[in-house]
């Protein structure tokens, strides 16, 4: 039984990654619907299905530009009076020309940003994971006490 990152012992990798995907999405919408204050939880989960662990694969990295890096250094070039005037113009601006020119500004970008081989990690899938509350415990269950 091999110890996660995340220190969550007796759960191989593959159970730990089954169960961040069983309640993937669920723990924002859960948030909003607890109310204030302390709460105690003692409960049985059962988790049952599959996933799928792809294999490696090698893929184009894309360098990604830094966009207010490249504003600094183009306003600097321009003086106090003319930043003002780009700034009021792109406040008022047509929101048609303005993604006309997001397009051309991402073209030149793409031009001149370096592109590397790099391999990235195969993607885990779910395969119907159900998770479901239990009450009692079944005889022989595998049962683990995790503290934060």
């Amino acid at each position: 039984m091999a110890k996660v990152k995340n220190g969550v012992d007796g759960l191989e990798p593959v159970e730990v990654k089954a169960l961040s995907m069983a309640v993937d999405g669920e723990a924002s919408d859960a948030s909003a619907n607890i109310p204030v204050g302390d709460h105690q939880v003692d409960f049985f989960v059962h988790l049952k299905g599959a996933v799928r662990k792809g294999a490696d694969f090698e893929a184009e990295e894309v360098q990604k530009a830094e966009p207010w890096k490249l504003l600094a250094v183009a306003l600097s070039h321009l003086n106090g009076i003319t930043v003002e005037s780009i700034t009021r113009e792109a406040l008022t601006a047509d929101p048609a020309l303005i993604e006309n020119l997001k397009k051309e500004a991402k073209t030149a970008i793409e031009s001149i940003k370096s592109k590397t081989k790099g391999i990235r990690k195969g993607q885990v899938t779910s395969l119907g994971l159900t998770l479901t509350a239990v009450t009692p415990v079944p005889q022989g269950a595998k049962v683990l006490v995790l503290k934060k």
